[in-house]
């Protein structure tokens, strides 16, 4: 989806992506950070500009990756679904492609407009999977002996046979999502409702009952904050979708909070395979946490959880169990891998200095970290017959988190980290971006 905007400074057009959340002019080159207050709010424009008195619906829209957790395994996918905000009749239940067909802006005050409130609390669970049981017939292949042939010897025949399968859902994340409103125009001409897109009626309950309605409120408006250093007053490092900032000359890392930043630690892990060869350096969470449920609390407890085949050592009795979860956006299955990868491998971390190598934009919020938790656990599981329907009394609460910024070779086609033999495909990390 992409949005139209003026920039905050010189005021000339910017065309941003849905998942941009660094605002840069190619007029006056201003570099802001953008943070809503609460949802990001969104408009499509009506196919006349010149158009006055229309009447805007509110649209709930939810996006990001999905990890469903069924008796056959884990399954993924994206998410991008959105739902009517109102209670009224005749209206359409849903936008459709038009989020990402049509261009939209950032609400914003507009003369004789008026806004629908959302009557309607946005819920996960109406993004959820609705059946928690599911029955399917699926034929197994199998192979049968019969007696044939002059001699009476075997012959083999291939054959299948139907079988009732039944999928149990037992646990589920939305990873990387988004909740924003999309408001959509309409106008009353003559007693009837027109969609403003396509001037087409609409049958529906009347819009214009002012218990129903709304003025603009300024904290629907989005804030834009300078991406400049706090610490040292520097020009941070950050990409267009990046929500972790960097700065160079006092090696700090900042997360916006509210209408300002916060600095948040970070740490270097450690690969003497990757010392001599071009890098850059991808971004990891590493999460430490008390499971209720399971037994991990040490990597000792790890190895005989997913019987890995590591001969035991006496000190990772006392190793910390930490999870891995990629602080970037990558397609789902790729991103579920390399979480267990590097849970499993577990690299060492040093307090170096910023590198002065490229460092992929970090673009997955660690609160979006923690919804992969339980996949990541189900994932590793050896018995998961017996893991996977005790996840939804699993239990845990976060200790510590902290971002580890991991070397990978680079090529000309995909990011290698040897160390751990794990590599991503650099197409893959850029379709990401996208999520």
């Amino acid at each position: 989806m992409q949005i139209e905007h003026q920039c905050p400074q010189c005021g000339g057009p910017v065309i941003l992506e849905e998942t941009d959340r660094l605002l840069t002019c190619g007029f006056c080159r201003t570099r802001l950070f953008i943070q809503p207050r609460d949802y990001f709010r969104y408009c499509l424009s009506p196919s006349d500009p010149f158009l006055e008195d229309i009447i805007y619906v509110p649209y709930w829209r939810f996006r990001g990756m999905h990890f469903l957790c069924k008796t056959s395994g884990i399954k993924d996918g994206i998410i991008d679904k959105t739902f009517l905000a109102v209670r009224k009749k005749g209206l359409s239940a849903t936008l459709g492609i038009r989020p990402q067909a049509l261009k939209t802006r950032f609400l914003k005050p507009i003369e004789k407009t008026i806004f629908l409130k959302p009557g309607i609390v946005f819920d996960r669970s109406s993004a959820e999977t609705k059946k928690a049981i599911t029955y399917e017939l699926v034929r197994i292949p199998e192979t049968r002996f019969v007696r044939g042939g002059r001699n009476g010897e075997y012959i083999e025949v291939s054959d299948t046979r139907l079988e009732v399968k039944e999928e149990r859902v037992h646990a589920e994340a939305f990873v990387a999502d988004t909740v924003s409103i999309v408001y959509a125009p309409f106008y009353a001409r003559n007693g009837k409702l027109f969609d403003a897109i396509t001037n087409e009626t609409i049958d529906s309950d009347p819009l214009d009952d002012p218990s129903d309605t709304e003025t603009f409120s300024g904290d629907w408006q989005v804030n834009f904050l300078p991406t400049i250093c706090p610490n040292c007053g520097w020009d941070t490092i950050a990409e267009r979708d990046s929500c972790i900032m960097f700065c160079s000359q006092c090696s700090s890392a900042w997360e916006a909070e509210g209408k300002g930043f916060k600095r948040i630690a970070y740490r270097t892990a450690t690969s003497d395979k990757v010392a001599d060869k071009p890098k850059t350096y991808l971004p990891f969470w590493r999460i430490r946490a008390d499971i209720e449920g399971v037994k991990l609390a040490s990597y000792a407890d790890l190895i005989k959880f997913g019987n890995l085949p590591k001969a035991p050592r006496p000190e990772w009795e006392t190793k910390p169990f930490y999870l891995w979860v990629p602080a970037f956006k990558t397609t789902p299955s790729a991103f579920l891998r390399v979480a267990k990868q590097f849970t499993i491998a577990d690299p060492d971390t040093t307090s170096d200095p910023l590198p002065r190598e490229p460092i992929f934009p970090v673009n997955l919020p660690v609160q979006d970290a923690l919804d992969t938790i339980l996949m990541i656990i189900a994932d590793i599981a050896l018995r998961k017959k017996d893991v996977l329907p005790r996840l939804p009394d699993i239990k845990t609460r976060v200790q510590e988190t902290l971002l580890v910024l991991v070397p990978f070779a680079e090529t000309n086609h995909e990011y290698v980290q040897p160390d751990i033999n794990c590599g991503f495909m650099k197409n893959a990390l850029e379709w990401g971006r996208r999520i």
